[in-house]
């Protein structure tokens, strides 16, 4: 059984607008703040577990469920509680609470809509357990929005198919909650290395060589990697960052209107991506540091991580997808801050008449020059 959150007022099903904040009724034009609401779906009470906080524990506390890392191998000792099994169907079906139609959907979704009546629906079986989020991001963007900013940012584009920025594309707009992990950790830095500096007096060059050691504590709090395989990493990492001072403990009550899938890859699958993201803020900060030296190359690097935990949380984007020439194109929009990434598709058509418009202009240019080399008689 799938169920939607129903208006205190007449009844009718609520969805979440993000411009306003509020969970409202297009029947009796009721609104209402989210924590306002009481009621809780039947699936939802059947399914209410603690199952993020014990995620977390894989991560935290248990001297069994720890990463441990040294620098200069990379390698890694990782224990995690076994995830509850998840149904082995790719399909599924749901029966919706307003109008008793029967509705397929993939195994992961969570939330999304009747394709007969139109309801928000909302799988609440399918968030529970260990797939029950610790946190959620609300979508602050809405429709209109989002698309008013993809199509300032898709008109950027200059060889974009003629047909890219229009209504039937536009339409395809998907709001949906991402499920994303987010990794806590230390890096106790260690690393040794040696700069260079160089000056010319004269016709004297003078080099000097200097040994640098970087020690200290690096610590990052909710670094995102989304937990949904069907999900390109790169699109996702390209919308960051999202605010996380708004972050909110998980609610069932911001995802009507939306769709919500649950996470296919956990945090364990995400360390090796984890770690490496963590070196990369570690070459960050070492460049930023070495700056005044002409050279510098490190000679050993034994930085360690350590205290590495992770929180599962629902975060907002933006879809459409883009299929040009047999080809998908994908687009996504931070649904909080608004910030837009894809790759534009070309068209070969545009480029073949800018080129003959191009040679058009260089002919008049040609014949003007010549022109006026040969006193005005040319042509």
């Amino acid at each position: 059984m799938a169920d939607t959150i129903k208006c205190p007022q007449c009844s009718a099903n609520l969805i979440f607008n993000p411009d306003t904040q509020k969970l409202e009724c297009a029947f009796c034009g009721g609104a209402f703040d989210p924590s306002s609401i009481e009621s809780t779906p039947d699936e939802l009470k059947e399914g209410k577990t603690k199952g993020a906080e014990d995620q977390a524990k894989a991560f935290e506390g248990d001297k069994d469920s720890v990463f441990e890392a040294e620098a200069d191998n990379a390698e890694f000792t990782v224990t995690e509680k076994e995830a509850a099994a998840e149904d082995n169907s790719d399909k599924t079906e749901f029966v919706c609470n307003a109008c008793g139609a029967r509705v397929v959907t993939d195994s992961h979704t969570s939330a999304t809509f009747c394709a007969f009546c139109g309801s928000p629906a909302l799988v609440g079986q399918r968030l529970a357990d260990n797939f029950k989020p610790k946190y959620l991001i609300p979508f602050s963007i809405g429709r209109e929005k989002a698309e008013n900013l993809f199509i300032k940012w898709a008109k950027g584009g200059r060889w974009t198919p003629m047909n890219f920025v229009s209504q039937k594309n536009i339409e395809k707009l998907t709001g949906l909650y991402v499920p994303f992990w987010l990794f806590d950790y230390n890096i106790d830095l260690d690393v040794t290395g040696k700069g260079s500096t160089s000056s010319i007096s004269g016709n004297v060059k003078t080099i000097k060589d200097y040994e640098i050691y970087c020690k200290g504590k690096m610590l990052f709090d909710n670094v995102p990697f989304d937990g949904e395989t069907r999900i390109d990493d790169a699109l996702m990492e390209a919308i960051e960052p999202y605010d996380m001072k708004k972050m909110i403990p998980y609610d069932y009550k911001y995802l009507p209107g939306f769709f919500a899938d649950r996470y296919d890859l956990d945090a364990q699958g995400l360390k090796d991506r984890a770690v490496k993201r963590g070196r990369e803020y570690i070459d960050q900060f070492i460049k930023s540091k070495t700056k005044k030296y002409d050279s510098f190359s490190i000679k050993e690097n034994k930085s360690a991580f350590t205290d590495i935990r992770a929180d599962y949380a629902l975060l907002p984007v933006w879809f459409m997808s883009y299929k040009y020439l047999g080809k998908y194109y994908y687009f996504a929009i931070n649904g909080q801050t608004g910030e837009v990434a894809g790759t534009l598709p070309i068209s070969p058509v545009k480029k073949v008449v800018f080129f003959f418009i191009l040679l058009a202009i260089l002919a008049v240019i040609v014949r003007a020059v010549m022109a006026l080399i040969m006193g005005g008689t040319f042509g």
